[in-house]
């Protein structure tokens, strides 16, 4: 008996048998793909037995990521950190993190939201440029803001959706309203711009400067393809 009922436990998925951890590589890859599916921080001995591994290896493979920044331990559970996001960033489109990181900056740095931008392809959404605001930062952790820009009722996937500027008030985290505007980019892909500001805080007045930032990094981005 844990005293946990099957409600509160978060979902592990569990790994495939048929291409168990064969090395320390794939046992790492391993246990990043349970931290990626999880709805919450996981235990290790929950993440051990998902991936097929002995408790004492999956803590010390968690402990070495954790140093580099992948994986981070939150009230003896684990989750991703922030640098698995870094290291995602390497690998998409240089020119669009570089016509928006300035802008970005700007803009976070005017009104203290957290902004990101967001690049879709093949039914994949993932991070190319962030800047954390000061204003959302004393509530929401660099790593929690990421993970919330992800999830599916944020209004980044609602403006995927919609193909238009959505808002999402506390509906992912309880600090913090959000707004998003879609705009396309090169191949017929999409990028999704969004900001966060404290909950209550004056979000209404920023969705037209939003646009604005929307519409001259994808100026910006033609430009630098010209």
């Amino acid at each position: 008996m844990t005293g946990q009922s099957d409600a509160a436990r978060p979902h592990i998925p569990q790994s495939d048998p048929r291409t168990g951890p064969a090395s320390v590589i794939a046992s790492a890859f391993a246990l990043l793909r349970v931290l990626s599916e999880a709805q919450r921080p996981v235990g290790v001995t929950s993440l051990a037995s998902a991936v097929g591994l002995p408790k004492t290896t999956a803590h010390r493979l968690l402990e070495q990521m954790a140093a580099e920044g992948v994986v981070e331990r939150r009230e003896r559970k684990w989750r991703l950190g922030n640098g698995i996001y870094d290291l995602a960033r390497l690998g998409h489109p240089s020119a669009l993190a570089a016509a928006a990181h300035r802008r970005l900056e700007v803009m976070s740095n005017a009104t203290g939201a957290t902004l990101f931008l967001h690049h879709y392809s093949n039914h994949t959404l993932q991070a190319v440029s962030h800047a954390y605001g000061t204003h959302v930062k004393g509530l929401v952790s660099p790593t929690e803001q990421t993970i919330a820009a992800r999830h599916p009722a944020s209004a980044i996937w609602q403006a995927l959706k919609t193909g238009q500027l959505a808002a999402e008030y506390r509906q992912v985290r309880p600090e913090c309203d959000c707004i998003a505007v879609p705009f396309s980019v090169a191949g017929g892909d999409i990028a999704v711009l969004s900001l966060a500001r404290p909950a209550g805080s004056d979000i209404e007045s920023l969705k037209r400067p939003l646009e604005r930032a929307a519409a001259l990094i994808r100026s910006d981005l033609r430009g630098s393809a010209g």
